[in-house]
């Protein structure tokens, strides 16, 4: 069976705030239809992943609040069976991969809301799948069950924040928000809508997933070979070390590098780890604007403040204090 290109491409992927603190979330500037123009929701960081809570409406009109994780590296609204069985959800097709069964070509896409803002899933059937015989998906989050992941193709519908030392998140329609932050060059791939963004290591410069999503930064087992080629005094370990063993998947090595720049930012000692040749190079590659070598993820991106403009195509960064 043929699948569609962009589910072969996702499926190896597999309340702080008081002004947020009412039950779901603030929504504020409505539109003229009354429908939230902006809402921001308190979100978890758990094994340097970020979560939070979506709330769906049944087909009896009760609601249901499931976790979510929020990946800009995702290309697709995934649900587990159980939360899809419950809100009423069909599909006409099943497929597999990566050792999972999921069904797509959803009937009729399920009523989502982020606070009281409603979110728009209804883009493309083949992007709404359903992981069968699934009550939570993996890796398992340490705090709590993943009932679903919440993709970059939904995300880039809209006006993004992840302030992740004060643990929000805000959704927003494009041109919404005033961005404050550190302007970035963002260039976001159609379709499947991943960012990419640039880091500089020893002089070097390299493409790189904005990947939310994974817990720990990844890049090509042939570049952290180069690095360590040239720099044997870079600790460097076989599999995934320390607390690069929440990442999962096929971890080669975990290398730590002193320091690298992001931007106007200096990233200091920080973990990577290797995925086998051609990960990057040329199946992520295939997705982005342009070549890439890596990922940048949870354990850099945890200690910012990121805006993603993706109408305009531009990532702001900030660095702020983490609340007490």
């Amino acid at each position: 069976m043929n699948k569609p290109a962009v589910i072969k491409k996702l499926i190896a992927r597999l309340a702080f705030m008081v002004l947020v603190v009412v039950m779901g979330g603030c929504a504020t500037q409505h539109a003229g239809n009354g429908i939230p123009s902006q809402v921001t929701v308190p979100m978890e960081v758990d094994g340097n992943r970020p979560y939070i809570h979506v709330t769906f409406q049944r087909p009896d009109g009760s609601k249901r609040s499931a976790r979510f994780l929020i990946d800009t590296g995702g290309g697709g609204f995934i649900l587990t069976e159980t939360l899809a069985h419950d809100l009423g959800l069909t599909w006409t097709n099943v497929f597999h991969g990566d050792g999972v069964d999921y069904g797509n070509r959803v009937a009729v896409p399920p009523r989502a809301f982020l606070g009281k803002m409603p979110l728009a899933l209804d883009v493309d059937s083949e992007h709404v799948l359903v992981a069968i015989g699934l009550d939570r998906l993996m890796p398992r989050a340490s705090g709590g069950r993943r009932d679903g992941i919440f993709p970059g193709y939904v995300l880039a519908r809209y006006h993004v924040v992840f302030d992740y030392p004060h643990r929000t998140f805000t959704l927003a329609t494009p041109g919404r928000l005033k961005p404050k932050g550190n302007p970035m060059p963002m260039p976001v791939s159609k379709g499947i809508s991943f960012p990419r963004t640039e880091i500089t290591v020893d002089g070097n410069t390299y493409g790189v997933l904005l990947d939310t999503g994974a817990s720990f930064t990844m890049v090509s087992e042939e570049l952290l070979k180069a690095w360590g080629a040239k720099h044997p005094e870079w600790p460097r370990y076989p599999g995934a070390y320390g607390e690069a063993a929440t990442l999962g998947g096929q971890t080669l090595e975990t290398m730590f590098l002193p320091d690298a720049k992001w931007g106007p930012y200096s990233l200091g000692k920080f973990g990577v780890t290797s995925q086998k040749k051609g990960t990057f190079e040329d199946w992520m590659s295939a997705s982005m604007t342009s070549p890439i070598a890596g990922s940048l993820a949870g354990n850099v991106l945890k200690h910012y403040r990121l805006e993603l403009d993706y109408k305009n195509q531009t990532l702001y960064v900030s660095k702020r204090d983490p609340v007490p």
